[in-house]
């Protein structure tokens, strides 16, 4: 790390963060240097418009080392030009652009796509210099996370009548003997979002497979910077429905971590045996609709009903099946733990009938014969995409954030992070099925506990310019909150990765050699969220 630091600019440690800025050429050898070196993980990229406070765009790449609870964030200044006076006029972008990380890390090619279409900082040299988030529609150069961009009556206008300059996208060709295309979506059959993916098969075997998303994208992360930041926990909770707790939770811990509040034993037992009641519901579900996936409606149907009574506790412990409302910043609103007894009869009636299921599954020959070798993600792929949650521990990556960087009860509780090797579909239902195994005996264990403190701690005014990272592991994987004070103390910047965003990228390769009809039954077994990559 030596060699790292003695190359940055500037220096600054936050708790467990620790800043490095570093010059334009020292940037891509400093964020090579942790992934192959360290054998770091790419947590998160993203930009951030500090015109008004440093004169410049600031990028950061963060980084953790596996076996150490500390996050390393590469921070690369980038100046706007000026414009002479006389001679030629700048192109915009001239000097608003860095050096793309992801030939060296490829899990950076959708962080740097997505910078470049937020903030206009071009990624120099990415393999890939396509609009990733917006479609066709929106015009070029329009660039929605600067601090001056709005939009006028003229643009309004523009954008109805369909005069403003437009971005074609090309989706990727492949040709060759036998191969032909087929389109599916972005309209399903199903009541899901939309999603377009594009296969090209030989015969019925995917030779290759593009997936274009962002269809619905709610400009959230722009949403924010309107919200206050008591009010933001309710915009957290409805980025990705089925991960409301999740969501709300991390972007807590970050705006806790910038005020300097830590919550009371009770509020911190309170988060974590929810967040596993969150895991718990979700794991179940998706045990059950893999079983759409290979025709065992029954397995499906009883799936579903298990669901159904933890969505049914969800509701009588919060008054919200999905969890939303009980998360406020320094700690809960509500009394969890008077719902104890009602939580352990549901559980032993839950425990009984999940075993029955996993019977019928594991006895089923036919199911297992899909599952097994279908959809493999290998380990290496997995890694260099910089796959999260059970998409990584079914290809033998053991990373789980309540591990990785512990953080509410995680640190007291006696648990594992469950990881199987061969990648393969029957693999992530095999750990989903250890983690939910894993969840029931957390939650056990919390209500066995008794806790001092109250609901909630006070909260305090956040200093100018604090910033600071939340995080937890969701159903599908580590999810990430990175939140900016303005000179206010309000809110100038909120950056949010969900799991979705890292497992989306994974999935072509997971389907290559497969035929045609697995498709659906991969992607299930993935469970990748629309609304989680729409921000």
């Amino acid at each position: 790390m030596e060699k790292l630091l003695k190359k940055a600019i500037n220096i600054k440690d936050h708790l467990n963060e620790q800043y490095i800025e570093v010059a334009r050429d020292d940037f891509r050898d400093a964020c090579r240097y942790l992934w192959n070196e360290k054998d770091a993980i790419l947590r998160l990229m993203f930009a951030v418009d500090e015109r008004s406070i440093s004169g410049s765009f600031k990028v950061h790449a963060v980084f953790s080392i596996p076996g150490m609870d500390r996050f390393f964030i590469i921070v690369l200044s980038l100046q706007e030009p000026v414009r002479p006076a006389h001679g030629p006029e700048l192109v915009e972008g001239d000097d608003l652009s860095f050096p793309s990380l992801t030939v060296d890390i490829p899990a950076a090619h959708w962080y740097e796509r997505e910078i470049r279409d937020m903030f206009g900082l071009n990624p120099q040299d990415h393999p890939d210099p396509r609009r990733l988030v917006f479609h066709e529609s929106f015009p070029a150069r329009s660039y929605p996370l600067r601090k001056d961009w709005a939009i006028t009556d003229s643009d309004a206008k523009e954008w109805g009548e369909g005069m403003a300059e437009k971005e074609p996208y090309r989706f990727m060709q492949v040709e060759g003997e036998g191969i032909y295309e087929i389109p599916v979506g972005p309209v399903h059959a199903g009541i899901i979002e939309p999603g377009h993916f594009r296969f090209s098969a030989v015969g019925e075997t995917i030779f290759f497979l593009e997936p274009r998303l962002f269809y619905t994208h709610k400009g959230t992360e722009k949403l924010f910077e309107s919200f206050g930041f008591e009010d933001g926990v309710n915009l957290a909770e409805r980025v990705s429905g089925t991960s409301s707790f999740s969501h709300s939770a991390a972007y807590c811990m970050a705006v806790e971590r910038m005020m300097g509040v830590h919550l009371t034993e009770k509020a911190e037992a309170a988060r974590t045996l929810l967040l596993e009641m969150e895991r718990l519901y979700n794991h179940i579900g998706d045990i059950g609709n893999l079983c759409a996936g290979t025709g065992l409606t029954v397995g499906y149907a009883r799936g579903a009903v298990i669901k159904e009574k933890l969505m049914q506790l969800n509701q009588r412990v919060t008054g919200s099946r999905y969890l939303r409302g009980v998360n406020l910043i320094g700690g809960i609103s509500k009394e969890i733990f008077p719902h104890s007894d009602h939580i352990r009869s549901t559980l032993d009636i839950v425990t009984k009938e999940y075993k029955g299921l996993m019977k019928l599954l594991l006895g089923t020959v036919s199911h297992i014969e899909r599952l097994e070798n279908t959809g493999v993600l290998s380990r290496e792929i997995a890694r260099k995409l910089g796959a999260t949650g059970v998409s990584a521990r079914a290809s033998g990556i053991p990373d789980d954030i309540r591990h990785a960087h512990p953080h509410l009860f995680y640190d007291r509780l006696d648990f594992e992070a469950n990881t199987m090797a061969a990648g393969d579909v029957l693999a992530r239902m095999m750990v989903r099925t250890a983690d939910l195994e894993c969840s029931i005996s957390i939650i056990r264990t919390i209500l066995d506990g008794r806790y001092q403190g109250e609901n909630a701690a006070g909260t305090r005014a956040i200093p100018p310019f604090a910033a600071s990272l939340g995080y937890t592991e969701g159903p599908r994987g580590s999810i990430f909150y990175w939140v900016m004070a303005d000179h206010a103390g309000g809110v100038f910047r909120v950056k949010l990765r969900s799991p979705s965003f890292c497992n989306w990228p994974v999935v072509p390769f997971a389907v290559h050699g497969n035929i045609v009809p697995d498709f659906p039954l991969c992607n299930k077994s993935f469970n990748l969220s629309y609304s989680g990559c729409d921000m």
